[in-house]
């Protein structure tokens, strides 16, 4: 579900105001805090390089792969 990627996205967004994070980004966050191996293979899918300028940028991207529900 989108909530237990939320708690990462929203976290960048909510520290760095105007932050474009990417598939990095993401993985690293979720590496320093044990997030859950099914969060992080959901980041993974993401493409290397794109940058995302919200979490409803990243919410989407996740919901086009089939990572998360619509």
């Amino acid at each position: 579900p989108w909530t237990a990627y939320a708690e990462v996205v929203e976290h960048i967004f909510r520290v760095v105001p105007g932050a474009t994070p990417t598939r990095s980004d993401f993985l690293q966050i979720c590496y320093a805090n044990d997030i859950s191996d099914d969060v992080v293979d959901g980041f993974d899918a993401l493409r290397e390089g794109q940058m995302f300028n919200s979490p409803d940028q990243v919410r989407d991207a996740l919901q086009a792969l089939g990572q998360i529900d619509g």
